[in-house]
């Protein structure tokens, strides 16, 4: 969780993005360097490293904390709901890999929610060992749509027992499956196979860091000259 220093620094660093005109949004590798930012941690530049596909976009070494950042837009960000594609799962091509003789439509709903964990729980152990993570976390930013409101969520990378989820299609047609939680019914993944895109669901606390910031657009040929003069001062 972020202390009262790195709130500071994260909003800082969204305002300060988000005044530079070149800068249409906060989001991918914006986002993740600006988390890096505010927690102090170093962020390898894509423009010298070839960006990784491991889960992890953040990692503390030191003590053993990676993040997947993730940042998406709402209508409001106070209680809000949403999903996040997590993994592309093919687990019908993969079935046997992952310890089934085969999966289809017609399989049991619970073989294919089963399926579909040990597909992506796989990847989050695999990354963890691959990334030297032993405290697994999401850092996920809410974004309202006129990008003035925020707010922040983390919390550890849930892993459920099979028998802690109900796995259902959410219709006749097969064309989407979704699992629930039992102990309160609220749907915490979601995945269609046709696009073989697994979701996980989210719900905002009431208590989540938000904030606002007033946003200003600083002139374009202004931020160019000062950039270029600073890189003038560094030769």
């Amino acid at each position: 969780m972020l202390n009262e220093l790195e709130k500071d620094k994260l909003k800082n660093g969204i305002l300060a993005a988000m005044s530079i005109p070149l800068i249409d949004d906060i989001e991918d590798f914006i986002w993740e360097a600006i988390f890096a930012y505010a927690k102090d941690l170093e962020i390898p530049d894509p423009l010298s490293h070839i960006r990784s596909k491991l889960l992890f976009d953040v990692t503390d070494k030191k003590n053993g904390i990676g993040w997947s950042c993730k940042a998406l837009q709402c209508t409001t960000v106070s209680e809000c709901e949403f999903e996040l594609v997590i993994q592309r799962a093919d687990i019908f091509k993969k079935a046997k890999v992952l310890g089934f003789n085969s999966l289809s439509t017609k399989s049991p709903t619970d073989i294919l929610g089963e399926a579909l964990l040990k597909h992506w729980y796989n990847k989050i152990n695999d990354d963890s060992k691959t990334q030297h993570v032993t405290d697994k976390r999401i850092a996920i930013l809410v974004k309202s749509n006129d990008r003035k409101k925020f707010a922040y969520y983390e919390d550890a990378m849930s892993i459920f027992k099979p028998n802690e989820l109900v796995w259902t299609w959410t219709d006749s047609t097969k064309t989407g499956l979704q699992g629930k939680r039992k102990k309160d019914n609220f749907c915490v993944y979601r995945w269609y196979p046709n696009q073989k895109q697994f979701f996980e669901r989210f719900k905002l606390p009431r208590n989540v860091f938000s904030f606002e910031i007033q946003l200003t657009r600083l002139p374009l040929k202004e931020v160019i000259n000062f950039l270029l003069n600073r890189l003038k001062d560094r030769k």
